[in-house]
């Protein structure tokens, strides 16, 4: 009777890994918004020459639905216009916007903006050194940022991950489940994005304050395959 269970799970066992389906290959690729221009080596021209070396067949991009169909203006992230909407209408990629719509987008956003609010007006000395910290940090990253591999990199990662710590603890829970939830939305899009797209390669552009998040989340993502996009950027070309 066991060797006859064991013939028989044999036999099933490759079916079972035959029948599913192959993950999607994803790959996060952080944006700068208006930053671009103050980054010599990773200007709108060299975000789209990543984004076409990283060759997606798809693309989750950081806009709402209804924004990303109206090709609404994007006063911050200026790249949209710039280079990612021309790229998908050149290219043809699946796009699959990540921000919420509403009311789901206004639910997370609200709170999370009157927390900052309340630290800001009612933490004055606090909000200012964090702020002055921020630009500090940022100043050093622009320094550092002397290629699109290295803005995409385990140290950018490691910078962002100890800021948004130190700026959960300083503002306060509400600021905390607001920067989950709005990852969250991110993560669920990308999750979907491989399910429907299986084998195929998902590149995820998000600003750069978002790629420690979600290369964590999406390494522990079923139906994932994270790729290490600084050492694909940094691959000589070939």
């Amino acid at each position: 009777m066991r060797r006859l269970l064991a013939l028989l799970l044999s036999c099933c066992l490759p079916l079972a890994q035959a029948a599913r389906p192959a993950p999607a290959d994803v790959a996060v690729l952080v944006t700068l918004h208006q930053m671009h221009a103050q980054v010599p080596a990773y200007l709108q021209a060299a975000l789209a020459q990543a984004i076409e070396r990283l060759a997606p067949d798809v693309l989750c991009i950081e806009v709402r639905p209804d924004h990303y169909a109206a090709r609404a203006p994007e006063p911050n992230k200026v790249e949209y216009p710039g280079v990612v909407y021309p790229l998908i209408d050149a290219r043809h990629y699946r796009v699959y916007p990540m921000e919420p719509a509403s009311p789901r987008y206004e639910a997370i956003l609200q709170p999370y903006l009157a927390a900052n609010r309340a630290f800001t007006e009612g933490q004055p000395q606090a909000a200012a050194a964090f702020s002055a910290h921020g630009e500090a940090l940022y100043a050093a990253l622009r320094a550092y940022w002397t290629s699109p591999a290295r803005v995409n990199d385990a140290i950018t990662d490691a910078q962002m991950r100890a800021k948004h710590a130190l700026q959960a603890w300083l503002v306060g829970p509400d600021e905390a489940a607001g920067w989950e939830a709005w990852n969250g939305e991110f993560l669920a899009t990308i999750a979907r994005a491989a399910r429907e797209n299986p084998g195929k390669r998902i590149v995820v552009l998000a600003g750069a304050e978002h790629g420690y998040w979600l290369r964590a989340a999406l390494a522990k993502t079923p139906d994932v395959r994270l790729l290490d996009t600084a050492a694909l950027l940094a691959a000589p070309a070939g």
